[in-house]
């Protein structure tokens, strides 16, 4: 998939700058405080900061979602398999965002079972999703966005992040924390996340899923 700006752009882009956004059910942005963290348009969204990123319900009419969020991590496979310990050290919800309600939340390993989510191969990894695959459907959630594919994610690697994984090693986190309309989930990790590697997230309100589609996915697009 070609995208519209070029690398140097990106470069630009990864440092903050932002152009129009189109809403969408979930989205992932750079951390609380950040200009985007609420919606960028970056197709899909760029983050640049070492140890922060956002989970925003874009909705404002929408049912707060049932817990646990399950933020999913699509690591470029050339960097072996990571996270031994869960990275998410730390989580913070604000309903809504910005200036409402603070509270703590915790993670956790995710767990087979899980709204349909298969069972991981050990700890929080749940495989390598491969060619002709998409994150969603590889985990077993059902009803999601199919725009988070191998070749959606090694089309923006390849190109402008000069990546060309085999695969993409995936990682699963339980979130409990309230997300409701217009909410804000802020997550501080603990250890450094590699360039290329993708963060979407996914859960159910009133039964329906809710989900992040590539446009709206976090690619980290620094160390």
């Amino acid at each position: 998939m070609k995208r519209l700006f070029r690398p140097t752009l990106l470069v630009f882009l990864c440092l903050g700058l932002s152009t129009a956004w189109a809403g969408s059910t979930l989205h992932v942005g750079p951390g609380a405080g950040t200009k985007c963290a609420t919606g960028c348009a970056g197709d899909p969204n760029l983050l640049a900061g070492a140890h922060h990123v956002d989970i925003y319900q874009t909705s404002g009419g929408a049912g707060t979602l049932s817990q646990p969020i399950l933020v999913i991590f699509g690591v470029p496979s050339m960097f072996g398999k990571l996270f031994p310990a869960n990275p998410i050290k730390q989580v913070k919800a604000i309903n809504a965002y910005p200036g409402g309600v603070t509270t703590t939340g915790t993670s956790n390993f995710a767990q087979g079972g899980t709204y349909g989510l298969k069972d991981p191969v050990s700890d929080g990894f749940f495989g390598t999703m491969a060619a002709g695959q998409e994150v969603y459907s590889f985990l077993g959630l059902a009803g999601a966005n199919n725009s988070n594919s191998f070749t959606n994610w090694l089309a923006e690697d390849e190109e402008y992040l000069d990546l060309n994984p085999t695969g993409f090693d995936i990682h699963v986190f339980a979130v409990n924390a309230e997300l409701g309309p217009e909410g804000l989930i802020n997550l501080t990790l603990s250890s450094m996340v590699p360039k290329g590697t993708y963060i979407v997230a996914y859960s159910l309100a009133d039964g329906k899923p809710f989900a992040v589609p590539f446009t709206e996915a976090g690619l980290k697009c620094s160390y």
